[in-house]
């Protein structure tokens, strides 16, 4: 709805569904030797609770996995106040019946050492445990692990400059913050995984487009919002990383002959993530540049 030429109002609603694919129906029992973090077993072997070890893991196939369904709607709107600015904000809402969630041997053992925080195992899975604590073996895989509700913000705000004799700049930002990610585990816990690690509550982007006659000069800010688990059963503090931004710099030369010369960096400060290990990995390299500083060279030719 466009009440007037520069505000613009919408909206969308939606119903879908998604079948678990024939590798996660049929898959055969396979071993792993899965690297995980498990202070029970750390103290049986006397190395401090945040050790990183192995343990033997077996995934398994699930056929009575069954469909996930979903509702989602959104509203928002699109404002141009000036010739140089244009805003845009929506909301989003979705709901996901019998979500289907690959459980790992990690996950596994979150929810045997704190189910009120992470939720119960689901059926057909299992951890089991010698008598000193310590980590026999694992089952794990897919499960429809319940319901998961999710709502937030993308909001967005692009401004354009333009100075004569001094050029021209561009500015776009971009910014997703998330409400809540809740999980209904099957046995009716209610898990909101937002904040937690590997699910930040805020990420942003802001890119900035200098254009002077053939060059261009551009400078990227990127920005994730730190994370930190909840405090355990047992009083002690979930484990915590700050918050991450990386900035990326590059000038261009625009050629006469249609052609296109950039020289730039990603990462150019060359910043790595606090070393908090993350699935068997020093860090979360789902989320994190994993590469540290990356200088390139690029030539673009149109025709």
């Amino acid at each position: 709805w466009q009440p007037l030429d520069n505000l613009t109002f919408r909206a969308s609603y939606g119903q879908g569904f998604r079948a678990p694919g024939l590798d996660i129906l049929t898959q055969a029992r396979s071993f792993s030797a899965e690297p995980v973090n498990d202070p029970q077993s750390c103290a049986a072997q006397a190395s401090p609770s945040t050790c990183q070890l192995q343990v033997d893991t077996y995934f398994i196939a699930n056929p009575s996995l069954s469909s996930e369904q979903s509702d989602q709607f959104s509203v928002g709107l699109v404002y141009d106040p000036f010739e140089w600015l244009d805003l845009s904000v929506d909301y989003y809402n979705i709901k996901v019946a019998d979500t289907i969630s690959q459980i790992s041997a990690q996950d596994i053992i979150n929810m045997d050492l704190d189910p009120a925080s992470w939720g119960a195992i689901p059926a057909g899975l299992s951890i089991t445990r010698r008598a000193d604590g310590s980590i026999d073996e694992i089952v794990a895989g897919y499960a429809n692990e319940g319901d998961l509700k999710t709502d937030g913000v993308d909001f967005r705000a692009n401004t354009d400059f333009d100075f004569g004799g001094a050029g021209r700049l561009q500015n776009r930002l971009t910014v997703s913050w998330i409400n809540k990610y809740e999980v209904t585990t099957i046995n009716g816990e209610v898990v909101d995984y937002i904040g937690r690690m590997g699910s930040p509550q805020l990420r942003a982007n802001l890119s900035n487009d200098w254009s002077l006659g053939d060059f261009t000069f551009t400078w990227n800010i990127n920005y994730i919002d730190g994370q930190q688990n909840p405090t355990t059963a047992s009083g002690a503090a979930g484990t915590r990383v700050g918050g991450y931004a990386t900035n990326d710099v590059q000038v261009a030369w625009q050629a006469p002959w249609n052609g296109k010369v950039a020289i730039g960096a990603m990462n150019v400060g060359n910043r790595y993530p606090e070393l908090v290990a993350f699935d068997g990995r020093p860090w979360n390299f789902y989320l994190y540049d994993a590469y540290g500083r990356t200088v390139y060279l690029r030539y673009t030719q149109s025709f």
